[in-house]
């Protein structure tokens, strides 16, 4: 209990708190002697009455910033706070910078309101064509839901905001490959509940928009991005996101020689009505699934799913899916490889183009396995003798009596946690359906 006091009041002391002092401390705050002298800079330039702020994401942690963001020698230190004496109307949240003196000592040098009530990252970049360092912060409000990023220019003891705006995730990448970074953001619509992403660079003559795309995906909350390879020659991002209501899908963001597009997501039925190519849902059979590199070959694909074969009339709640994986060709949407996917089971199995439409799945939770049967209308999804292929089962590596009760079972994979086995039917094995060892060996996939 006695350390644990003393590191409140270490904490209480380093964050301008009334009530502790240097002499009461038992345990004084582990600073190195820059940041000790950074902090006391800060203290003489703003007061005791403050409470320092740490970013809660990206790379940049510690309340004591050092980058090199001008042309001068030397780093300067950047301290997000939150001060108990502004005036009113004034932002509580103040970013500081401090640089040394002539003398070698710290001194601040100036203070900006911020747009947030919390930090949530601070980054740098070089973007453009200019040779010089712009500070991205980002912040939310108190509410969570509205985050704005704003792009700051210090020159000359002067710091400069360079572009503000609400976004819903913002990434720094060479995109259009001219070998210089962009600024890319999404931009939420709360009026037509769509989304615009943005690109922008910096120039001599400033801070400019390069281009933007309507994407097809509704503002929704973007959950992850993955930068990777669309096709040879072309990066992009993919933006997942949750609309909602277990609902899920992808926005894919590229460059079309300057320009930035995204392909649509949107088809219309036989029927005439609309629906999004590129949609996925979760249920107690379904996870949320995000982009990535299934087969290997070093571009990203794009999961959507479908029921597999005898799940189409069922409520999305009873759903099984088969996940399909697209990649784009002429700023279109094309499906690349039909699979059944499970993170749960730690595998995935692309369907060979026979199995496609005919096999379907099963799920055994009670010896985690997944039983695939060949399906027809007439019988339904029904295990037995005449339509059992094969089950992959996923077992934990520690559970030795599982591992024992699996003899029958061959292995063909494995990952830190699993081991991965196969047992096969009689009848798939003299069946028209059956993979070959090598067919095999290329359609699953350890996860």
């Amino acid at each position: 209990m006695l350390r644990v006091t003393a590191a409140v009041m270490a904490a209480l002391a380093l964050t301008g708190c009334s009530g502790a002092s240097v002499e009461n401390l038992l345990t004084a705050p582990k600073l190195t002697q820059e940041q000790s002298e950074i902090y006391q800079a800060l203290i003489n330039s703003s007061g005791s009455s403050i409470r320092l702020k740490y970013p809660r994401g990206g790379d940049f942690r510690s309340a004591f910033v050092l980058q090199d963001i001008d042309s001068d020698p030397g780093d300067e230190a950047l301290v997000f706070y939150e001060s108990q004496s502004v005036q009113s109307g004034e932002s509580a949240l103040r970013l500081k910078v401090l640089d040394k003196n002539a003398e070698g000592k710290w001194e601040a040098v100036y203070d900006l309101a911020c747009v947030g009530s919390e930090v949530d990252s601070i980054s740098f970049a070089n973007l453009g064509s200019c040779d010089s360092t712009e500070i991205i912060v980002c912040y939310s409000m108190l509410n969570q839901t509205e985050k704005t990023v704003s792009v700051l220019d210090y020159a000359d003891g002067i710091m400069s905001e360079l572009y503000s705006s609400s976004y819903s995730c913002m990434e720094v990448i060479d995109l259009n490959a001219d070998g210089e970074q962009e600024l890319v953001t999404v931009v939420p619509d709360k009026v037509s509940q769509m989304a615009t992403a943005m690109m922008f660079t910096r120039t001599d003559d400033g801070f400019r928009k390069l281009s933007e795309t309507r994407l097809s995906g509704v503002a929704a909350d973007y959950i992850g991005v993955t930068k990777g390879e669309l096709f040879e020659g072309t990066t992009a991002l993919f933006l997942d996101y949750s609309k909602g209501g277990g609902q899920y899908g992808t926005d894919v963001v590229y460059c079309t020689g300057s320009r930035i597009t995204s392909p649509v997501n949107r088809r219309v039925g036989a029927d005439g009505t609309a629906y999004n190519l590129i949609s996925r849902f979760t249920n107690d059979y379904m996870t949320d699934i995000r982009c990535r590199d299934i087969d290997g070959d070093g571009y990203v694909e794009i999961p959507s799913m479908t029921p597999l074969p005898g799940y189409e009339t069922l409520q999305k709640s009873e759903q099984l899916c088969a996940v399909e994986w697209y990649g784009v060709e002429n700023n279109t949407y094309k499906r690349r490889f039909y699979s059944y996917y499970s993170s749960k089971y730690n595998f995935a199995l692309i369907f060979p183009s026979r199995w496609q439409g005919i096999v379907s799945a099963v799920v055994n939770s009670q010896d985690n396995e997944i039983i695939f049967i060949s399906y027809s209308a007439e019988k339904g999804v029904v295990v037995d003798k005449s339509t059992e292929l094969l089950r992959i089962r996923t077992i934990d590596k520690e559970d030795t009596e599982r591992l024992v009760n699996s003899k029958d079972f061959r292995m063909i994979g494995e990952n830190e946690e699993s081991v991965i086995c196969i047992k096969e039917s009689t009848g798939y094995l003299t069946g028209t359906l059956a993979l070959t060892e090598s067919e095999l060996q290329n359609s699953l996939i350890i996860l």
